[in-house]
């Protein structure tokens, strides 16, 4: 089933502004999804003969079995006078979760990374077979918690679908509001990290008190920090009253008029500028090649936001604001990251004072249009970038396939490619610029 904004043709080479974001199977078939950056369109398209050796790579990350750790490594070996491999993980206090990294280098300068992954894989895609959707969901999104409204939102988005259910306008623009919480704690999370890794302890305290907050926030109108259990096949569980809008609206207003005040801090701050400007440069060209999403694509000035150019309801009716920056640097990935903040509170506002009152969940059974060999998708601007899921349903409409590709995995590799010539001491601000998540990456 094809959204009205996905167009079917045959791609023969990926390259260019046409961007490779997955590759999956369904009824046997190999298919690609791509992403057309210079007309903002997503094309669905029978596997093309030529693939980058990028992708490759990252298909191995798919296939290795649960505790496998899988090296990313893309290039040709590097040798010289002095040259070691240092490993890095994948237990360390630098990186909050399992995974690690190879850094090939010849002293402080980091001359290569080679990523790993799988250190946290649990195999959803394949646990879900033949599950009910509404149980799959429990395990889809909690894949990566912090991501939970975006997993669970297209997810969702991808089985309705496929059965035909027609979701109330009201329970849509609802997890739109949880997915916009959602970028805003997770942007401040990013930034918190950011600043400890500059030694700003006391400004680390602050944003880490702003995530806090809206964390509450949270729990006060979605029942989790997480938002997890927000979401329900065929709508939301919050009814969220008038009267709670208009607070959880002015709370999100104060939270970000007091993030501006840190922003400007920090904007000030002679340290904290030097060690974000022109560290882990990432070209955009590179940025196009490698596959880079959200906004490690859009600080290297990619205009490719899920809100536009695959706008599920109800961003096709409010105002979004692409926030690019051609600075292709950590400064610029971290100068989205705030300006994301900032727009996702208009969007909240918007979203909250324009929200429909017909209902939080459909009334009615779906069309029971199932057909084994149909598959369903969708797309959703995660807070690290593109999230897709490929859903297919069986004739009693159980999981059949489930394909996820999330936004980490594919901004390991531009992660990579932007450390090269670096100094071991830019590690964490690169890394933390770029919103790397291994139970994301891992699933």
């Amino acid at each position: 089933m094809i959204p009205k904004y996905v167009e079917r043709k045959q791609v023969e080479e990926v390259g260019g502004s046409v961007q490779l974001s997955s590759v999956f199977q369904a009824s046997g078939r190999s298919y690609a999804l791509l992403s057309d950056t210079a007309n903002n369109r997503t094309i669905l398209s029978d596997l093309p003969p030529k693939l980058g050796e990028e992708f490759g790579v990252l298909l191995r990350g798919g296939e290795t079995r649960p505790g496998s750790p899988v090296d990313l490594d893309l290039g040709g070996r590097v040798e010289g006078y002095g040259v070691f491999t240092f490993p890095y993980g994948p237990v360390t206090y630098g990186v909050p979760e399992a995974g690690g990294f190879k850094f090939v280098t010849y002293g402080e300068r980091v001359v290569k990374v080679i990523p790993q992954i799988n250190f946290k894989k649990r195999g959803v895609e394949t646990k879900v077979l033949g599950w009910d959707p509404e149980d799959a969901l429990l395990l889809v999104e909690r894949s990566a918690g912090n991501f939970s409204a975006s997993y669970s939102a297209c997810f969702l988005n991808a089985v309705e679908d496929s059965l035909g259910l027609e979701v109330p306008s009201q329970a849509k623009w609802t997890r739109a509001v949880a997915i916009e919480l959602e970028r805003i704690y997770n942007h401040l999370y990013a930034f918190g990290r950011l600043a400890e890794a500059a030694s700003q302890n006391v400004a680390t305290a602050q944003a880490n008190i702003l995530r806090e907050d809206v964390l509450r926030l949270n729990a006060r109108h979605f029942g989790h920090r997480y938002l997890f259990g927000a979401n329900r096949l065929g709508g939301v569980r919050a009814d969220i009253s008038k009267a709670e809008r208009k607070d959880l609206s002015d709370s999100v207003r104060a939270v970000v008029k007091e993030f501006r005040g840190l922003v400007e801090f920090f904007l000030s701050s002679r340290i904290f500028l030097d060690r974000l400007q022109n560290t882990a440069r990432l070209p955009r060209e590179e940025a196009l090649a490698l596959g880079a999403v959200g906004p490690a694509a859009r600080g290297s000035g990619v205009q490719w936001d899920d809100r536009l150019t695959y706008p599920i309801e109800p961003y096709g009716d409010i105002y979004v604001n692409m926030e690019t920056d051609p600075g292709e640097d950590t400064m610029a990935r971290t100068m989205v990251r705030i300006q994301e903040i900032y727009s996702s509170e208009v969007i909240l506002r918007e979203l909250l004072d324009r929200m429909p009152g017909d209902g939080t969940a459909t009334q009615a059974a779906g069309t029971g249009r199932l057909n084994a060999d149909d598959f369903s998708f969708c797309r959703i601007e995660s807070p690290s970038g593109d999230l897709i899921q490929v859903v297919q349903l069986d004739g009693q409409g159980r999981v059949r396939s489930l394909h996820v590709r999330p936004a980490s995995l594919v901004n390991w590799l531009p992660f990579a490619r932007s450390m090269e010539t670096c100094v071991f001491t830019d590690f964490q601000f690169a890394f933390e610029s770029f919103g790397l998540s291994y139970a994301d990456s891992d699933r």
